[in-house]
Protein backbone atom coordinates (compact mmCIF):
# COMPACT_ATOMS: atom_id res chain seq x y z
CA UNK A 1 0.00 0.00 0.00
CA UNK A 2 1.50 3.35 -0.98
CA UNK A 3 1.93 5.82 1.81
CA UNK A 4 1.84 9.57 1.96
CA UNK A 5 4.87 11.50 3.11
CA UNK A 6 5.35 10.86 6.78
CA UNK A 7 5.14 13.86 9.01
CA UNK A 8 5.10 12.36 12.47
CA UNK A 9 7.03 12.73 15.69
CA UNK A 10 6.70 10.77 18.89
CA UNK A 11 6.03 12.90 21.94
CA UNK A 12 8.17 12.59 25.05
CA UNK A 13 5.36 10.76 26.93
CA UNK A 14 4.95 8.35 23.97
CA UNK A 15 8.70 7.67 23.90
CA UNK A 16 8.64 7.03 27.63
CA UNK A 17 5.67 4.66 27.28
CA UNK A 18 7.36 2.68 24.49
CA UNK A 19 10.73 2.52 26.29
CA UNK A 20 9.07 1.50 29.55
CA UNK A 21 7.03 -1.22 27.82
CA UNK A 22 10.09 -2.59 26.01
CA UNK A 23 12.11 -2.52 29.23
CA UNK A 24 9.29 -4.29 31.07
CA UNK A 25 9.15 -7.00 28.37
CA UNK A 26 12.94 -7.41 28.48
CA UNK A 27 12.86 -7.69 32.26
CA UNK A 28 10.11 -10.31 32.20
CA UNK A 29 12.01 -12.38 29.65
CA UNK A 30 15.41 -11.96 31.32
CA UNK A 31 16.87 -15.41 32.06
CA UNK A 32 13.93 -16.97 30.17
CA UNK A 33 15.31 -16.60 26.64
CA UNK A 34 18.48 -17.75 24.93
CA UNK A 35 20.74 -16.30 22.26
CA UNK A 36 21.82 -18.92 19.73
CA UNK A 37 24.96 -18.74 17.64
CA UNK A 38 24.56 -19.28 13.87
CA UNK A 39 26.16 -22.72 14.34
CA UNK A 40 23.67 -23.63 17.07
CA UNK A 41 20.79 -22.45 14.87
CA UNK A 42 21.92 -24.71 12.05
CA UNK A 43 22.32 -27.76 14.32
CA UNK A 44 19.01 -27.61 16.18
CA UNK A 45 15.85 -29.43 15.16
CA UNK A 46 13.27 -27.00 13.76
CA UNK A 47 9.66 -27.23 14.96
CA UNK A 48 7.53 -26.79 11.84
CA UNK A 49 3.77 -27.38 11.56
CA UNK A 50 3.93 -31.15 11.11
CA UNK A 51 6.64 -31.44 13.77
CA UNK A 52 4.48 -29.45 16.18
CA UNK A 53 1.76 -32.08 15.70
CA UNK A 54 4.39 -34.78 16.22
CA UNK A 55 5.39 -33.13 19.51
CA UNK A 56 1.83 -32.83 20.81
CA UNK A 57 0.93 -36.38 19.84
CA UNK A 58 4.16 -37.84 21.23
CA UNK A 59 3.63 -36.14 24.57
CA UNK A 60 0.03 -37.32 24.71
CA UNK A 61 1.06 -40.90 23.94
CA UNK A 62 3.90 -40.74 26.46
CA UNK A 63 1.53 -39.47 29.16
CA UNK A 64 -0.96 -42.24 28.40
CA UNK A 65 1.74 -44.91 28.08
CA UNK A 66 4.44 -44.15 30.66
CA UNK A 67 5.80 -47.70 30.37
CA UNK A 68 7.01 -46.81 26.85
CA UNK A 69 8.91 -43.69 27.96
CA UNK A 70 12.65 -44.35 28.37
CA UNK A 71 14.00 -43.53 31.84
CA UNK A 72 16.63 -41.12 30.44
CA UNK A 73 14.08 -38.58 29.11
CA UNK A 74 11.65 -36.46 31.12
CA UNK A 75 8.01 -36.15 30.10
CA UNK A 76 7.55 -33.43 32.73
CA UNK A 77 10.36 -31.35 31.19
CA UNK A 78 9.02 -31.92 27.67
CA UNK A 79 5.53 -30.78 28.75
CA UNK A 80 7.02 -27.69 30.38
CA UNK A 81 8.98 -26.94 27.17
CA UNK A 82 5.86 -27.35 25.01
CA UNK A 83 3.86 -25.02 27.26
CA UNK A 84 6.56 -22.34 27.06
CA UNK A 85 6.89 -22.92 23.30
CA UNK A 86 3.14 -22.23 22.91
CA UNK A 87 3.37 -19.14 25.10
CA UNK A 88 6.23 -17.69 23.05
CA UNK A 89 4.54 -18.63 19.77
CA UNK A 90 1.61 -16.41 20.66
CA UNK A 91 3.95 -13.39 20.78
CA UNK A 92 6.04 -14.07 17.67
CA UNK A 93 3.46 -12.84 15.14
CA UNK A 94 2.85 -9.64 17.07
CA UNK A 95 6.56 -8.97 17.58
CA UNK A 96 7.46 -9.75 13.95
CA UNK A 97 4.63 -7.58 12.64
CA UNK A 98 5.64 -4.71 14.91
CA UNK A 99 9.33 -5.06 13.98
CA UNK A 100 8.44 -5.10 10.28
CA UNK A 101 6.26 -2.00 10.62
CA UNK A 102 8.94 -0.12 12.54
CA UNK A 103 11.68 -1.14 10.05
CA UNK A 104 9.48 -0.25 7.05
CA UNK A 105 8.64 3.13 8.56
CA UNK A 106 12.30 3.83 9.28
CA UNK A 107 13.19 2.86 5.70
CA UNK A 108 10.46 5.16 4.32
CA UNK A 109 11.68 8.01 6.52
CA UNK A 110 15.26 7.42 5.42
CA UNK A 111 14.14 7.65 1.80
CA UNK A 112 12.26 10.87 2.47
CA UNK A 113 15.32 12.37 4.17
CA UNK A 114 17.56 11.38 1.26
CA UNK A 115 15.05 12.89 -1.17
CA UNK A 116 15.77 16.18 0.61
CA UNK A 117 19.54 15.67 0.63
CA UNK A 118 20.12 15.27 -3.11
CA UNK A 119 18.44 18.50 -4.24
CA UNK A 120 20.07 20.33 -1.32
CA UNK A 121 23.48 18.99 -2.36
CA UNK A 122 22.87 19.99 -5.98
CA UNK A 123 21.87 23.48 -4.84
CA UNK A 124 25.02 23.79 -2.71
CA UNK A 125 27.15 22.46 -5.59
CA UNK A 126 25.70 25.07 -7.96
CA UNK A 127 26.16 27.78 -5.33
CA UNK A 128 29.81 26.76 -4.86
CA UNK A 129 30.35 26.91 -8.63
CA UNK A 130 28.91 30.43 -8.57
CA UNK A 131 31.18 31.39 -5.62
CA UNK A 132 28.29 32.04 -3.23
CA UNK A 133 29.93 32.91 0.12
CA UNK A 134 30.02 29.99 2.56
CA UNK A 135 28.91 27.39 0.02
CA UNK A 136 32.35 25.93 -0.80
CA UNK A 137 32.99 24.46 2.65
CA UNK A 138 29.49 22.94 2.73
CA UNK A 139 30.02 21.50 -0.77
CA UNK A 140 33.37 20.00 0.23
CA UNK A 141 31.81 18.51 3.37
CA UNK A 142 28.95 16.88 1.45
CA UNK A 143 30.83 16.01 -1.74
CA UNK A 144 32.57 13.00 -0.19
CA UNK A 145 29.15 11.31 0.04
CA UNK A 146 28.42 11.91 -3.63
CA UNK A 147 31.87 11.58 -5.16
CA UNK A 148 31.57 7.82 -5.67
CA UNK A 149 32.46 5.60 -8.61
CA UNK A 150 29.51 5.06 -10.92
CA UNK A 151 27.27 2.10 -10.21
CA UNK A 152 27.32 -0.70 -12.75
CA UNK A 153 24.32 -0.64 -15.07
CA UNK A 154 21.54 -3.08 -14.23
CA UNK A 155 21.37 -6.13 -16.48
CA UNK A 156 18.26 -5.35 -18.48
CA UNK A 157 18.66 -8.07 -21.09
CA UNK A 158 15.93 -10.71 -21.01
CA UNK A 159 16.95 -14.06 -19.58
Amino acid sequence: MPYQNLSVKLTDPELLTINTALTDISNVLKNKVVNLTPEERSRLYKMKNNRYSLAERSLTHAKNNPHLTPPFISLTEAELDLTYYKQLQSFIGIINSLAESVADTQMALGSEILQFCLPFYNSVKMAAQQNVPGSTSIYEDLNSFFDLPPRPEEDTEPA
